[in-house]
């Protein structure tokens, strides 16, 4: 188990069930849809541990100005440090809608479709969250780029054809490829 944030797990499908039981009671909510690494102990159970190794689960419901307030006092009953994260070793992040405003189209239909004792899972489809993370291009999430290369999780043309097609503007194209490139020569291929 995860003892620090700074020693991550292997999230699985337990993990995720935990997560996703234990926000809808505390949000209050039956419904979520699930980004980040942690979505891949859905999308992809079977990848190896390192990239499924990671401190949280980070999910985020459809907006709700009537619970804004609530949400945000809920944060910290499940967050890092919490409780809940001492019991299981990782935490849940709460993000917002926005995370996704700039991917691909249908994505929703990609997702991956759950129903957990009555709440609603969207999971992220992995082609969708490798665009997510070269979208957001920090250094964590081309490191992740590249280690899916490295073990061939990820395909290089297959990622390059998706951001070609999903890419919504130029520069957002240009940006994301250059994210692509530091990936592949940070998982050891030829420099572009």
């Amino acid at each position: 188990m995860g003892d620090s944030i700074d020693n991550p797990l292997a999230l699985d499908r337990q993990h995720f069930a935990t997560a996703i039981k234990k926000a809808a009671e505390v949000y209050q909510c039956d419904h979520f849809i699930v980004v980040g690494r942690g979505s891949l102990s859905v999308s992809m159970p079977d990848a190896p541990d390192v990239m499924r190794t990671t401190g949280d689960i980070v999910l985020f419901s459809t907006f709700d100005q009537t619970r804004v307030d609530a949400w945000a006092a809920a944060d910290p009953s499940v967050g890092a440090g919490s409780e809940f994260f001492d019991q299981h070793g990782f935490y849940i992040q709460r993000v917002g809608e926005w995370t996704l405003m700039d991917q691909p189209e249908g994505w929703q239909d990609r997702a991956i479709k759950l129903n957990l004792e009555g709440i609603d899972v969207l999971v992220l489809h992995s082609l969708d969250l490798a665009y997510n993370k070269l979208e957001a291009g920090r250094d964590k999430d081309i490191e992740f780029i590249a280690e899916g290369l490295r073990c061939e999780v990820y395909q290089l043309d297959i990622i390059e054809d998706y951001i070609r097609k999903g890419a919504k503007e130029d520069c957002r194209l240009d940006m994301m490829l250059t994210n692509l490139q530091r990936a592949r020569k940070l998982a050891g291929g030829e420099p572009a």
